[in-house]
């Protein structure tokens, strides 16, 4: 049970790997980065939303989504314009480029997924979707509970930093 078990998790793994590969030659065409396209999304059905509803809705940092909208301005897929209530805020709308840019995305998004599971009955298709909701479930302790894909990949982000700093800091202490 425990090389199928290695095995499935090995095939998890290249699956997520192929489809990484597929969508960041998508991305590629594109001005739009990996993590940028929620983002995109989100701002396309909340016209004129603040950074602080992205980071809410997201479930990231006002910091980390400052830096994406600051690099989504200067490609021109969003604008920001102050807030006429309240100049302290600034309000966010995606630009024509924006929209196309994340349509065409879209398009090229639903091929891949097609791709993955072309010859897959329906039935096959709500057992598959049953089984991987059961791993998930299974590795979700109260630690990921509640959480978004977007917190969690921004979770394991802040974790790798952390992780190569104090790497560095103990080939320091090493050398000292």
């Amino acid at each position: 049970m425990n090389e199928d078990i290695r095995y499935i998790v090995g095939l998890l793994g290249q699956i997520h790997i192929l489809h990484r590969i597929y969508v960041q030659r998508v991305l590629s065409a594109t001005d739009i980065y990996f993590g940028q396209f929620p983002i995109l999304a989100y701002v396309e059905k909340h016209e004129k939303c603040t950074q602080r509803e992205l980071a809410d809705t997201l479930q990231v940092s006002p910091p980390s989504i400052a830096t994406s909208v600051k690099r989504m301005q200067k490609t021109g897929l969003l604008e920001k314009e102050n807030d006429e209530n309240d100049l302290r805020r600034t309000r966010i709308s995606i630009t024509e480029k924006g929209r196309a840019q994340m349509n065409q995305c879209r398009r090229a998004f639903d091929r891949i997924d097609l791709q993955m599971f072309e010859g897959f009955s329906e039935e096959e298709i709500d057992l598959f979707k049953e089984y991987l909701s059961r791993v998930i479930a299974n590795l979700t302790t109260d630690e990921f509970r509640g959480k978004t894909m977007f917190s969690l990949i921004e979770m394991m982000t802040n974790e790798k930093h952390a992780n190569e700093k104090h790497a560095k800091l103990r080939g320091k202490e090493g050398s000292i």
